[in-house]
């Protein structure tokens, strides 16, 4: 069981720490998609403002100065056009609204296609243009395919948008699932842990050997029944036994042998009162209580003679032991270790009486002996 603890709480820590991968990880990928779906939306307005820029650096209606600085915005927009999007195409390092670097990574399934289609466009572009011919000719280029290229950067921002939401409730899902799994891992442990408590405390009044309840088991059963039988008004009873002939079984078979013989007192302890709702346990050594709920005076010595009877001729080895066993019905405000005095008392009375009538039988024949 402790073992099963043990891997329960260490199944625990790592789903909750997977739990924790998930939420980091979700954060990180809403994190890189939400660069990505900025500079897609950029790149529709670089397109168009490099589409202005070239119409204006052409335009002979303007001062030289203003085509000159409508040439160095095309330069410089395009430029960041062409790194944006070849950091689509393979992943890489783009510029960020900001000025500073970012990292995106490479788009994959309809996104790419619509990456390789502008780039394809762009091919006979690889930079901007550097003479006035070339930004002539580029200037009609681009107001020609501009709304090629305006829309596929359109349909690349509303693929990576979807995508993004794709890709994180995937993520959610399988966070969730850790997180149920966890749960439920944390309930078994609890559980786990209440059920080791459980198994403390009637391993703690359990006697090891019989299965019976021990001296502190027995003591606090009769308390709770002192309690009950002050309450009700019912009767209550408690009968002691004390085996008789036990110390020979361990002395001349061994403790083996003893303890098969306390088990056997266990077993018949059992059956007798099983289904009487009595309570049985083990004081310590050969001595054994018997917890009587609902049994009147009158019947106490008849049961107690029956107990006598039954636990007569338990085998022990090569011999057979018998027990001695003393009653007492409690008193109105009678405390535990008052009922258990009396109850001591006429079972050590029933002892010697025994021993008295063995040594009585043994005689005559140690007498004939030593006429012989």
């Amino acid at each position: 069981m402790k073992n099963h603890l043990v891997l329960a709480v260490a199944t625990f820590v790592i789903l909750d720490l997977g739990t924790l991968a998930f939420s980091y990880t979700i954060a990180r990928q809403v994190e890189r998609d939400a660069v990505a779906i900025n500079l897609a939306g950029r790149q529709r307005m670089l397109s168009q403002r490099i589409t202005k820029a070239a119409l204006l650096a052409v335009n002979p209606n303007r001062s030289e100065i203003h085509r000159e600085q409508s040439t160095a915005e095309v330069g410089q927009a395009y430029l960041t056009f062409r790194r944006t999007l070849s950091a689509f195409a393979a992943g890489g390092e783009a510029t960020g609204g900001d000025g500073h670097p970012v990292q995106i990574e490479r788009v994959e399934g309809k996104a790419a296609l619509l990456v390789g289609e502008v780039s394809g466009l762009l091919e006979s572009w690889p930079s901007a243009p550097g003479t006035k011919a070339e930004m002539e000719r580029f200037s009609d280029f681009m107001g020609e395919r501009n709304n090629e290229i305006l829309d596929a950067m359109n349909q690349l921002t509303t693929e990576l948008e979807h995508g993004s939401i794709s890709t994180v409730s995937r993520l959610r899902i399988a966070q969730t699932v850790a997180f149920i799994l966890s749960f439920l891992n944390f309930v078994l442990i609890l559980r786990g842990m209440h059920h080791a408590r459980l198994q403390a405390e009637t391993a703690s009044v359990t006697d090891s050997l019989t299965g019976l309840l021990n001296r502190s088991g027995l003591y606090r059963a009769l308390d709770s029944a002192l309690g009950s039988s002050s309450i009700s008004g019912t009767p209550l009873g408690v009968m002691l036994v004390d085996l008789d002939g036990f110390k020979a079984v361990n002395d001349n078979y061994g403790h083996a042998a003893g303890d098969a013989t306390l088990r056997e007192v266990a077993r018949r302890l059992i059956d007798l009162t099983g289904n009487r709702g009595w309570i049985c346990g083990r004081l310590g050594g050969d001595e054994f209580a018997v917890i009587c709920p609902g049994l009147s005076q009158d019947l106490l010595a008849t049961s107690g003679q029956q107990l006598a009877r039954v636990l007569s001729g338990v085998p022990g080895g090569g011999v057979t032991v018998s027990a001695s066993v003393g009653w007492a019905s409690v008193a109105p405000q009678q405390t535990a270790d008052e009922v258990m005095a009396i109850a001591d008392s006429m079972m050590y009375s029933a002892k010697n009486n025994h021993h008295a009538a063995s040594s009585y039988r043994h005689k005559p024949r140690q007498e004939s002996s030593s006429n012989n």
